[in-house]
């Protein structure tokens, strides 16, 4: 028996249409000289990360647990990733700020999200 998960809360709704748009401009950020320069493994990585962010976002848009806890270790990855190999700047301490601040407000509605795929 399925549970009626009550509507998608309008917060939900627009960052997970701004983490769209991110995660697009970050798709054409693979193949940046910087990412290319610490690496040649690294885009793949990078690209695997942003790729996972992409399908989270999903999850959270169709109010899916999977999506919140997915874009939460997706961001903890990327953040433990970058310090390691010395990938942070500015635009990626940006990005890793907005990352942990999406990552906590989804996770203050994965009550209402539903288990289900």
């Amino acid at each position: 028996m399925s549970i009626a998960i009550g509507k998608r809360p309008k917060i939900i709704s627009i960052l997970s249409v701004v983490g769209f748009i991110f995660s697009a401009g970050q798709i054409i950020a693979i193949s940046a000289p910087a990412i290319r320069d610490v690496g040649g493994w690294y885009p793949m990585l990078y690209g695997s990360i942003i790729a996972l962010r992409f399908i989270s976002l999903v999850g959270v848009w169709y109010m899916k647990k999977w999506g919140a806890e997915l874009f939460a270790y997706v961001t903890i990855t990327k953040i433990a990733v970058q310090v390691l190999v010395g990938d942070f700047g500015l635009a990626s301490g940006v990005d890793a700020f907005f990352s942990v601040v999406f990552a906590i407000v989804f996770l203050c509605f994965y009550k209402r999200m539903g288990r289900d795929l």
